[in-house]
């Protein structure tokens, strides 16, 4: 029996069994309903119907194919031959009234499945999106030409694209910051170039006013600058230094910096990848084994219950890094040790009666 109780801890658990005896409660209610209700209850069979039909792996593969076949065919399009032929553009037009028909259905069944719960995952909401402005701008035909962005829609379904498109999301803080100090640099450098070559007489207005240098300095940017520089150079000797200088921060320092801080975010992402398969292998090399803590029959008593409820999935990976770097340091020390009792035996010159005694 415990000697001291916290009133306030006793009070909190019991909020906590009777919240999660609440929620239970209603889900029987609403399970005890559905079973009771003829209707809700085929309503409810024909919600997970679609859900098991359009979440199938090979239904969600006829949909990759699909949107791959709708965008390379939009790309058909515009060529003259489908263009300026009546007959093959009707034709195409249909075809791709089709897709989206396919599209439509495919995304009312996901949301039969998930109801409300749709709009909380970001990429069924972005499936939602694309499929309504599709059917919104479909009479415009200047909006029309963005439903190529309907393909767009394969990087919710191919997993490496969904994490470099996460990893591009978890770095915009830093790239943020990246982009304050170029558009910074852009500023100064385009006020610089408008002062020092606004007058002079060149094939364009590159430096006349500061919309025209800044759009000159996002083309060099691009390495598109020597043509511009000798034509400044023609006139004023020293020129190039301006231009060495601004090349030399956008292109080379800045722009390194984004592509750094991109190969970060990915290599995260494959370190992640390489480190998921080691959790569950390492998780038994070291901490006992496979079988430890479960009771007769096969049962996991209730403190590994509480454990593996309590610890999450990043918890376990932090814990078993640990043992894999305390492991490491045991074993260099015991290297340091072993390294310099042998350095200590060879450099250590033997006395004569040890010697002899080894005679």
């Amino acid at each position: 029996m415990p000697i001291y109780s916290d009133p306030k801890a006793s009070t909190l658990q019991r909020s906590g069994d009777v919240d999660a005896t609440v929620r239970a409660s209603n889900n029987n209610h609403v399970n005890a309903s559905i079973s009771n209700s003829p209707l809700l209850s085929r309503l409810n069979n024909l919600r997970l119907l679609c859900g098991e039909i359009v979440n199938h792996h090979n239904v969600q593969l006829g949909i990759i194919v699909l949107i791959v076949v709708n965008a390379i065919m939009m790309g058909i399009a515009t060529f003259d031959f489908v263009s300026e032929n009546e007959h093959v553009d009707n034709v195409f037009e249909k075809t791709d009234m089709t897709f989206l028909i396919i599209f439509t259905i495919e995304l009312a069944m996901q949301l039969i499945y998930h109801g409300w719960t749709l709009f909380k995952d970001g990429w069924l909401v972005f499936d939602f999106i694309i499929v309504v402005l599709s059917w919104s701008f479909a009479s415009l035909q200047i909006i029309r030409a963005f439903r190529i962005f309907r393909a767009l829609r394969i990087i919710t379904r191919i997993e490496t694209m969904r994490n470099l498109v996460a990893a591009l999301f978890d770095i915009m803080p830093r790239l943020g910051a990246i982009t304050a100090l170029l558009l910074l640099i852009f500023y100064i450098f385009a006020v610089l170039f408008t002062q020092l070559f606004g007058d002079l007489e060149l094939s364009a207005p590159f430096f006349t006013r500061l919309d025209y240098s800044l759009l000159t300095l996002f083309v060099m940017m691009t390495m598109e600058w020597a043509d511009v520089a000798r034509e400044c150079m023609d006139q004023i000797w020293w020129a190039w230094a301006p231009f060495i200088a601004f090349i030399m921060i956008t292109g080379f320092i800045v722009f390194n910096l984004i592509i750094a801080v991109v190969c970060d975010a990915v290599a995260v992402i494959e370190n992640k990848g390489d480190l998921e398969p080691d959790l569950f292998s390492g998780m038994f090399e070291n901490g006992g084994s496979k079988d430890e803590g479960v009771g007769e029959g096969g049962e996991v008593g209730p403190h590994d219950q509480l454990k593996g409820a309590v610890i999450g999935p990043d918890e376990a990976l932090v814990d078993d890094l640990a043992q894999r770097i305390s492991f490491v340091l045991d074993s260099q020390r015991e290297m340091l040790a072993t390294l310099e009792l042998l350095t200590r035996d060879t450099l250590v010159p033997s006395s004569p009666v040890e010697d002899l005694v080894m005679e």
